[in-house]
């Protein structure tokens, strides 16, 4: 049988970041970084193993499976997921269930911050310009990405992030993820063996 006792989602026990496991009805859907590594089906046998259709996993760049799902059981209240890689072989994780989104712990807060958001914003040298259209950010007149806003559950006071939509994205074209105080936005773009280069837009 498919479980539906054991619908949600799940994420490494030991707090790292990387593998996410959602379940809802007979969907086994594996993630890494968010982005799906493998969907297939699955059935609960009697004995706690999860018994899969199909256990390769491969980004959506990979024609072969970059590793196998060789075991999946559920032990306790864990599922405890063994993979196996060519390369440097065997992994387990331990992973438990989260109520927290693909985004993390946090809030969406899209309906009351996105609307603040809506025009053009730039620097005070000319050097950066936004345009925000609905969930829909244009950067400098060219490069388009489509973002949510989100509260981070312990934060308080307006400090929000506007992050790229597609959760599997750390970056707004190059920009991490910017900082926003209902005011201004705080923009960073990484510089490789320099620190971060930061700017502060206004809307205009």
């Amino acid at each position: 049988m498919s479980g539906t006792k054991l619908d949600g989602a799940y994420i490494p026990a030991d707090g790292s970041y990387g593998l996410r496991l959602e379940l809802e009805g007979s969907r086994f859907l594996l993630l890494w970084r968010n982005s799906p590594v493998l969907d297939t089906k699955y059935k609960l046998n009697a004995d706690g193993e999860l018994s899969l259709k199909e256990n390769g996993l491969r980004t959506a760049y990979d024609n072969e499976p970059y590793a196998t799902l060789t075991s999946c059981r559920l032990e306790g209240e864990q599922i405890v997921l063994t993979e196996f890689f060519p390369i440097s072989g065997e992994s387990v994780t331990a992973l438990a269930r989260t109520e927290h989104s693909r985004y993390g712990n946090v809030t969406v807060v899209n309906d009351t911050v996105l609307p603040l958001l809506q025009g053009k914003w730039s620097d005070e040298r000319g050097f950066i310009s936004l345009s925000f259209k609905g969930d829909k950010v244009t950067v400098n007149g060219d490069r388009t990405e489509y973002v949510a806003a989100i509260k981070y559950n312990w934060e308080t006071g307006n400090n929000f992030k506007i992050i790229n939509k597609d959760p599997s994205k750390d970056y707004i074209v190059h920009f991490l993820p910017f900082d926003f105080d209902g005011e201004t936005l705080r923009a960073g773009i990484p510089v490789c063996d320099a620190p971060t280069m930061f700017f502060i837009l206004t809307k205009k």
